[in-house]
């Protein structure tokens, strides 16, 4: 059984194999040897699949998981976490960069720390112009409180204790969780009275491209405030917090350059707390 299990969705349809082959190198050449990634690339091109298919044969540690032709994200997390027989519980994505001690890092921590259901870590920020162009800040023991405004914790940055992950039944489904599937995931996990931590260290860098902004659509948003609303109330943090359960919609009404300059700040080290 592998200490770590790395799970990571991929849906890559254009021939830009570059980030993806260096998002799966960057885990297979963690200073962490004792790991499995385990990657569901359902929908993507076959130059994707081709890329995965050379690198799962110069290293069995590599194992492609089968889809339905048309999975989202967090049908193939499950997909994955299903097949999935470490230890612990990796997220990556599949265009972003672990350090090589990363890994090592995260679960050495969490071998120190029993009482602790998952660890993230804190990013630097990065896209395909600029290079690494900020960073990112997590509190070091983030309360249910602070999921209020944003989320404490970077999703690809985390590694789960398997209980707690099979204990929440995994991602959900539902189409209000779609685009905000790790918050309803984390917010789950605190309500089972699971708790996370982050490292106070950039174990990973995180692309963020000029243009992501965009996909967030009205619809997307909509979905993260109705999140919002249920987790909050299954939290007992209501009404309280009611104000923040419109925030994403707020945010969504924003001009574009206030937008920016929020974002601006926060890869300065504006921490997300």
């Amino acid at each position: 059984m592998p200490k770590v299990s790395v799970l990571m969705g991929v849906r890559l349809t254009d021939g830009r194999t570059g980030p993806l082959r260096e998002a799966v190198e960057s885990i297979l050449g963690q200073s962490l040897r004792d790991l499995e990634l385990l990657v569901c690339p359902d929908g993507s091109s076959p130059q994707a699949l081709a890329v995965l298919e050379a690198l799962a044969a110069a290293d069995p540690r590599l194992v492609l998981v089968a889809g339905d032709g048309g999975s989202a994200l967090p049908q193939k997390l499950n997909r994955c976490l299903a097949q999935a027989r470490g230890e612990y519980l990796a997220r990556m994505d599949g265009d972003d960069w672990s350090y090589p001690q990363r890994l090592e890092r995260q679960a050495a921590y969490l071998d120190s720390h029993p009482q602790v259901g998952f660890v993230g870590c804190c990013a630097d920020l990065f896209d395909s112009r600029r290079g690494v162009y900020g960073q990112r800040l997590f509190p070091p023991a983030p309360r249910a409180e602070d999921f209020r405004f944003n989320m404490p914790f970077l999703h690809p940055a985390l590694v789960f204790r398997r209980q707690a992950l099979e204990e929440a039944g995994g991602y959900s489904l539902s189409r209000w969780a779609v685009l905000c599937e790790d918050y309803d995931l984390l917010l789950r996990l605190y309500a089972l009275g699971w708790r996370g931590e982050n490292l106070q260290e950039k174990l990973i860098r995180y692309r963020v491209e000029p243009e992501d902004w965009k996909k967030r659509r009205m619809g997307h948003r909509l979905n993260e405030a109705v999140t919002r609303f249920c987790r909050f109330r299954q939290l007992g943090m209501l009404p309280r917090a009611l104000p923040y359960v419109v925030k994403p919609l707020a945010v969504g009404l924003l001009p574009h350059g206030m937008v920016e300059k929020l974002k601006e700040w926060r890869a300065r080290g504006w921490k997300s707390c």
